[in-house]
This record gives structure tokens, sequence and C-alpha cells, in this order.
């Protein structure tokens, strides 16, 4: 598998489109966007590849020694710009302008909850809005030198033969293109990198055995006692699964192991924990750790450039027939550089207010609205929520989130490791909790970026996983230069690495920072089970739906897909 993939494809489709954005911002085909032709594919939609092509050797500045751009990907708003961080009265007193056009369907967010919806709602014509330049959301990524990456989410667990998403990634082509990595990942410890960490042999006798029953609990919950999230249909299932989201994921894994986990272990499913969910195992419900957990015993499917891949695949099928628009103006289905503001109902349809890309307040009507976005800009969008719907409104805000940072580094020389997912240990000195993390930030976990792709390369990407699991992590991405600041505690950490994995300081060609300020939604206890969940999820009057990875509070990206599925067949039996 992945063989048929080869670099002159992810040339054609992936740099091949960046060229076109290029042209675009040299003004090739560029003018105003007139109030007839509102939505017709322009130069924000030639821009709207989730990939965006580098240049072979960008431009840097160096700090602390070594090459960074000048600011964040990801995230990359000015602090003075990111989007709904201030309530603004965006109609100064008044109503939305009326509206200047009508479609069957709206989504709001372009990340992948929303290209999937747009997707399997395709014979319906939606359109899709998205804030950014392009779609993608935290599984956007970059290719340089022919090497596709990721600047955010990395890989899906290895579907069930037969099962809606195993059809899905069919039709998206991601099947021939996947490698799959199968456990147990390569754990740093000491300063050496280990193959054998989890089979607890390099540890003292008297840890071996919880070692042994931590193994055979994760084979018991993968293969009898798996928690489905999206809930099952059955009834007692459901029950089960209340029953393990009432308790934290250590509480259960320490009661089904029956003994206490010793530091090392602890340390290693603590990285685990930070790295995938953004906070400590003891914040995290038992359902939706053994979620994540046990399902990785069947494997991750990592595509080249990561879920950005995922994202590519699902733009390219919603754009294809689109290059070349027609002089009436046949509307394109992504709107990139449009921020919708405000969504509510009028009558039997809905109305969507946004800034188009020339910053122009403009209105259409549909027929149905998915808000593909997260929690947290939702309630801001929707108009008058607190009043429209007081459980939702409340339940919304049961719905936190955690904030990440990935590093790329760029390296002109091969990893000759072979490996996909290495954990960082060090020693006895591992941050346990949120409290010791902020006093010592670190990256938890190194990918290879490149892992995908199979085949020896002159060249290499190394994708670092860095969380900040403290309350107010968020802030330091915004204040007192968090550009310099989080380059400068990255370099020590980055050059530790290139030293585990013999790789030469001078052949790195640039290191890349992406910041991610809401992108995890924490899976706390109780949200399933005390119904917070399914508020979340609820429609609003039967045309407004919910679809994103936060209608579980789990970051997942199936979920995003499985949602995506059941509210496209909820608007497709409304007829």
């Amino acid at each position: 598998m992945g063989e048929s993939y080869g670099r002159r494809d992810f040339l054609r489709y992936g740099l091949g489109a960046a060229s076109l954005g290029w042209l675009a911002r040299k003004g090739f085909g560029a003018g105003p966007v007139r109030p007839a032709c509102v939505g017709a594919a322009g130069p924000s939609w030639l821009r709207s590849n989730p990939l965006l092509g580098l240049s072979p050797h960008p431009q840097s500045q160096s700090i602390a020694g070594m090459p960074f751009p000048t600011w964040f990907t990801g995230d990359d708003f000015g602090n003075d710009g990111i989007p709904f961080h201030f309530v603004t009265d965006w109609f100064k007193g008044g109503s939305p302008p009326e509206a200047d056009e009508s479609v069957q369907v709206a989504v709001v967010g372009g990340g992948l909850s929303g290209l999937a919806t747009a997707y399997l709602l395709r014979d319906l014509h939606p359109v899709l809005f998205e804030v950014r330049d392009r779609v993608g959301g935290n599984a956007m990524g970059e290719v340089w030198r022919g090497l596709p990456y990721s600047l955010g989410s990395a890989y899906v667990i290895s579907p069930d033969k037969g099962s809606f998403l195993e059809k899905l990634y069919g039709e998206l082509g991601l099947d021939r293109v996947v490698r799959v990595s199968y456990p147990p990942d390569p754990v740093e410890i000491f300063g050496k990198i280990t193959d054998d960490f989890w089979s607890g042999s390099s540890r003292p006798k008297d840890e071996q055995l919880a070692f042994t029953r931590y193994a055979e609990v994760v084979a018991f919950m993968a293969d009898k006692g798996y928690p489905d999230i999206p809930l099952p249909d059955d009834s007692e299932e459901v029950k089960r699964i209340h029953a393990l989201d009432r308790m934290t994921f250590r509480e259960n894994v320490e009661k089904q192991m029956g003994m206490a986990m010793p530091p090392f272990l602890a340390a290693a499913v603590q990285g685990y924990f930070y790295s995938s969910f953004g906070a400590p195992m003891e914040d995290i419900s038992a359902a939706s750790g053994w979620n994540f957990v046990a399902a990785e015993e069947y494997g991750r499917w990592v595509f080249p450039g990561g879920n950005s891949y995922m994202a590519w695949a699902l733009w390219k099928k919603i754009s294809e027939g689109n290059w070349g628009v027609p002089p009436e103006c046949r509307p394109h289905p992504i709107r990139c550089q449009s921020q919708v503001v405000d969504v509510r109902s009028v009558g039997e349809r809905v109305q969507v207010s946004y800034f188009d890309p020339n910053r122009q307040l403009r209105s259409l009507m549909a027929d149905s609205v998915v808000m593909a976005g997260s929690k947290h800009i939702c309630k801001h969008v929707l108009h008058d929520l607190a009043n429209w719907d007081r459980d939702k409104y409340e339940a919304i805000h049961q719905i936190w989130t955690a904030a990440y940072v990935v590093v790329n580094v760029l390296l002109d020389a091969p990893i000759a490791r072979d490996f996909y997912d290495c954990f960082l240990l060090g020693d006895e000195s591992f941050p346990m909790d949120s409290n010791a993390f902020e006093a010592r930030p670190i990256v938890v976990d190194m990918l290879r970026g490149d892992f995908a792709l199979r085949r020896p390369a002159p060249r290499s990407v190394l994708t670092l996983y860095w969380p900040l699991p403290w309350a107010s992590a968020r802030f330091t991405l915004l204040l007192d230069e968090p550009y310099r600041h989080y380059a400068e505690l990255a370099v020590p950490q980055i050059r530790k690495m290139l030293k585990l994995l013999d790789v030469s300081e001078s052949t790195v060609e640039q290191v890349r920072i992406s910041r991610w300020g809401h992108a995890l939604p924490l899976a706390r206890p109780n949200l399933i089970a005390d119904g917070i969940c399914d508020a979340v999820r609820r429609p609003l009057d039967g045309r407004i739906y919910f679809v994103n990875q936060d209608n579980w509070s789990l970051p997942a990206v199936e979920n995003s897909l499985l949602e995506a599925r059941t509210v496209a067949e909820m608007i497709k039996a409304r007829g």
C-alpha cells in the first residue's frame, strides 16, 4: 500500500494549485466581487488549497542560532485581529443586510468537519464559508521540496472493514497512499531511544508486572471493552459507556490493573494524553480515553502530509468541475476569506450574514445551515443564542478547549531511523500535572513528517507536538512577543532531538511553528453521561445543524466524519 502514490502526482495537484494561488496574488484574474457574481470562483478560491507550496529556500531570521520565519502558521492572525476575540455589533444597532442569494445548504467552517459535510451533501450544491484564505482548519499542510507535512492533525485510526469510514477513505483515494503505523512506538528515555519500552523488560522487576497488567487491560479494551463514540444504538452498551464516562482514565485503568502505575509507565501514558488530548489522564473521561488508547491497537493510517492529504482530497472532490466557471458566474462552493458573523432563523429559512473577501457585509438565505466550526465560535455567531435555546447555550459553555503548538523542522538531510512517532520521556523529571508542565513546557513526541512516503529521500521533515495543558496557556500565544518566546524554548529541544537521531544541526533549512489556540476540545468526565454532548449536538429549529469533533468533546477526526454523515442524512431526509 502506498506504492501507487508518486511525487509527480503530488506536485501536479499540490504545488500546481499553489502556483495558481501565486498567480492570483500577482493579480492575474483578480477583480472586484460584483453583487451579481457573489460566490463566483476567483482569487480567494484559487488560494483555498489546504496545502501550501513553499520556496525551496524560504526566507528566515535567526533565533537562538536557528532559522525561523517571522510569524506563526496555523492560527496566523495578528494578535489584534483574531476573529471573535471581542464582542462586536456587526450591524451597528440595525439589522443584517437583505439577502442577495439563495442556496439549499450553507456550511460554516472549512475544516475537515465542514469539508466532509459539503462533500456528503454535494448533490445539494452547498456553499462553504471559511474565514481563513485556505480550507483545512488544523488539518492544513505545507509542501517543501516535494515533501508534504501537516501543521496539526496527523493520522486516523485504521477503519473497520465494510464501515462508512473505510468507504469514504476509498472514495477519496486515501487507501492508495496510506502507510500504516502499528504499536508499540519507540520511547526516548535517559537520552536514548528504545524500541521495547512498553514491554517493561528494561525496567526493574518490581515494575514489570505493572507493564504486563497494563498491556493486558489495553488488549481487553481493544477486543471486548471498546467504547464507541458516537454512542451506539444498544441501550445496555450506552449505560456501560456512561459508567466509564463518570470516571477518569487513570481511575479506571488502575482499577482494572489492580495496582497503581509505576512512575515511568505513568509518565509514558501521561505523554500520550498530553499529546492526544491536551490534558493529563486524571482530567480525561475513561470512555474518551479508551476510545483513543484501545483503537490504536489496530494501527494508524498515515497519509502524505498527515490529515492535510484528506483535506486536500475533499477540497479537490468538492471543487471538481469548477476550475472554469462560465460567464454567468455560477456560484463556487468554496468561499474563503469569508467571515460568517450572524446566523438566524427567518420564517422557514435561515439567514447567514458574512463579510466577503472585500470586507463587504452580505447575506444569503438557506434551507439548511451546518455549523461546522468550533463551539466557542458558534456561540458568538448564532444570533441571541442565550434566549433562542438556553439549554444549548449553557451546554456549549461546558465545552472547554486546550491550546497546542506544532513545530516542523525542515531538514536538508535524511533521517535514518524509520519510525512514525517517538515519545520523549527524558528522566524522572517528566511533568506529571498541569502545574509542572507550565513550569517546564516541553515537546512530548516527535514524528517523521515524511513517514508515509515510504521510500528513501534526500531530505526529511521532523514534526514535533507540543501540548500546552494549563488553563492560561493560550494567552502565552498572544502576549509579550509570543513567537520569539516559543522559538527560544524550542531550539534547545530541537538540538537534543537532532542529536538523538544523529542529524547535523547544519542541515536545518527552517523551523516553522504553528499555533492553535482552541484546537483540542477537552474530553472531561460526565459530559457524555450528563447529556451535555446531546444538547450541544441537537439541531436548532430543525434547520441548523452542528458538525465538529467537539460535538462529543473528543479530539478525533473520525468523530468529525461520522457526525458529518449523521447530519447529511438528516438534511437529505428533510427533502
